[in-house]
Order: C-alpha cells, then structure tokens, then sequence
C-alpha cells in the first residue's frame, strides 16, 4: 500500500489493519525469552567436558568407515544395572536446549531391566561422535592413557588395551574393523579458558565476578551439581559447586540455621521476598537485585533430586555476618566481644549465633575440599 508521509495518517491505518486482521503477534505476550545463541564449537567443548567429567574415556577412532563418516568412539562406565546413564542423559538434553546447530540423538536405549543405558551419537564437521555403555570399563582406567578430542582431554584406551578387548570380542571387531587407538585429536580446536583482566595492562585491576553465576535454566531442566558438607563449631553447612566452579548454599540450608527449620513454605513463609528484603539491607550494593530462582538440582554424587534456590556462598556470607542481624541478635556488650574476638561461643549458642561469630574473622570458602582434576 503507498501511504503519504503523515505519522498520524499512517499510525491511525496501522491500527485499523491490527483490529481487522489481528495478527497473532499483536495479540500475544511474549512467554518465552529470546534464547541465547551457543556457536557449535562451544556446544561440542561443553557436551564434551560434561562427559569426560563422568568419567567417559576414548575407546578409539575409525578413520574410514564404510557408510559412516569417521567415528570417535566414546564409552562410559556401567556396572551391573547402576551407572551414569542418568546424568549422562540429562547432560546431553541440557545441551540439545542450547540454540545451537548440534544436537546429541539417543539412538538406542535398553530395556528397563537392563538398566534403561542409553546410547548417544552426534556428528560436528563431518566427524561422528558415538557414546555407549561398557561394563567393567572401571577396570581399564588405571592404565588407560590421555588423549584430546576437540581440545578437551579424556582416558583413553591405549594401543595394548584397545587390541586386548578387540581379540577377546571377535563380533565386535568385525563390527568396527577399522578402529584404532585415538592419537591425534580429529577435531583441532583450542580449548576455550576464562581470560582474566589480570594480564597485561589491567594486572593491577581485580576481576569483579557476577552476581548472577549461573546461566537460567530453561523450564523443565535440571541442572546438575556436587556437592560437600562442612562443619564450623558444629554447624552443618552444604555446599553445592556448579559446573562452572561456583559455590552456592541452597535457601533450605540458610533458613534452617536461621530459623531452625530445614523446609519451609516458598509462599506460605514468603521465602522470596523476605530474601530480597535481607539482601537490601545488606551494606553492599553487590546483591541488589538478585534474581532468586526456584529450580530442580540433582545431585551427582549420590542422584539426589531437589527443588530449591540458590544463593551464592559470598551472598550467604554476607547475610550471616550482617552487622544489623548481629545488633537485632546480641546486646552491645556482646557485639562488642563478639567484634573485638573476645567471645568465645558456648555449646548452647544458637546456629546463627556460632557461625555469625565464626564468619567475623574467617570464611566458609577457606574449608572448601577444591577438584584438584
């Protein structure tokens, strides 16, 4: 249509056209967030460090395949009935929700009663990676080798081992006849680290990291953590690590030391808000703000399965040793004691109490068992 220049003329038309053929765009809310775009590169490191994590090794590579393009073979541990499946599958499915060009596709899966593993392929630049489930791989990983593939390092099955399982399995060297022990990553990409502003000209400058550490989670998603238990004058405190490195304290583990229960009611207790109103009052601007979030972790060690928050460690630091909780907690002389070292804490002291007074000259961080892999 050709319209004139007049603003007023062409806004009145546009309106007209919205109310007779309302346009489904110009009458929905936007539900979900414009996602995030992964490059595939990034989606292969990521897919990748989360199974060598889960203990995955290099079986080997087929350079030349019959029908297949060249294949990685990868394997993970299983025993018996138990094994990594589970995290391994909800790894793989987190990635396939990335706005990314690759996808992992769970091409088999057995029976429940065999323990419902899943076998998992993928192809990047002609390369196709293939995953699957070996019993007593355990075995194998004492005298396995090291060896890259796509920048990220794995176990690997050496020359003699590779060669051992392949004579005691003759059906299956007739199924992968030209596999060999992996020597050179097929897939040449440098590993991308974290750069820090403490290198060349900005080495005088601290790295200030984000409050907000942990990517959001799309509905449905379970995201996937560790965690250690630590005692400080016989207070239990859990922390959960996050992939990335991250310490966070689950909300359930700060109101049970404050308030003296482990579950409390998110709407009932109005958990959230009192959180935001805690976090406000704080002497730093450095929380406010924070988006507290309700989503599922499990747990890896142990495939304990949880709903909860999350608050970053430094934040539930800073929330016990609040100078205003401490005057709203202790009288003056005891604020006094408690700031100059004086007080020492009784075995009837409340939770709070112990670790407010323990956290005045140390740091939960301090305790932490760090992943030396």
């Amino acid at each position: 249509m050709t319209c004139s220049n007049d603003l007023n003329t062409l806004s009145k038309l546009e309106n007209e056209l919205i109310e007779l053929h309302k346009p489904p765009l110009n009458w929905t809310k936007v539900v979900t967030l414009i996602r995030k775009i992964t490059p595939v590169e990034t989606a292969v490191q990521q897919s990748l460090q989360q199974l060598a994590k889960l203990n995955t090794m290099i079986f080997g590579f087929d350079p030349i395949s019959d029908e297949e393009p060249p294949t990685i073979y990868l394997v993970y541990p299983v025993y018996g009935q138990r094994g990594l499946s589970g995290s391994i599958r909800i790894a793989l499915k987190n990635i396939n929700k990335k706005a990314s060009g690759l996808k992992w596709k769970e091409y088999h899966t057995d029976p429940k009663s065999l323990g419902k593993f899943g076998y998992w392929e993928t192809e990047y630049n002609g390369i196709r990676i293939d995953l699957t489930p070996v019993q007593g791989l355990v075995h194998f990983m004492p005298d396995s080798t090291r060896r890259t593939v796509a920048g990220v390092e794995f176990m690997a099955f050496s020359w003699e081992q590779l060669e051992t399982v392949l004579e005691n399995t003759p059906e299956g060297k007739e199924n992968i006849s030209g596999i060999d022990a992996l020597e050179d990553d097929p897939i040449p990409l440098k590993l991308v680290e974290k750069h820090h502003l403490g290198e060349g000209k900005y080495k005088d400058v601290d790295e200030v990291e984000p409050w907000e550490e942990l990517e959001p989670m799309a509905e449905g998603d379970v995201r996937v953590m560790n965690r250690q238990f630590l005692y400080v004058d016989n207070v239990e405190i859990e922390v959960c690590t996050s992939e990335n490195g991250k310490h966070f304290v689950r909300h359930n583990v700060y109101w049970w030391i404050m308030h003296g229960r482990k579950n409390p009611d998110l709407e009932h207790d109005h958990i959230i808000r009192i959180l935001q109103s805690e976090v406000d009052r704080l002497p730093s601007i450095r929380w406010f703000g924070y988006r507290f979030r309700l989503e599922t972790i499990l747990f890896n060690e142990d495939d304990v399965e949880v709903e909860t928050m999350l608050l970053p460690l430094a934040m539930f630091e800073d929330l016990m040793r609040d100078r205003d909780k401490l005057k709203s907690m202790f009288s003056a002389k005891l604020i006094e004691e408690i700031q100059s070292g004086e007080y020492k804490s009784k075995p009837d002291d409340q939770a709070n109490m112990k670790l407010c007074i323990w956290l005045q000259r140390n740091s939960v961080s301090s305790l932490l068992k760090l992943d030396k892999s």
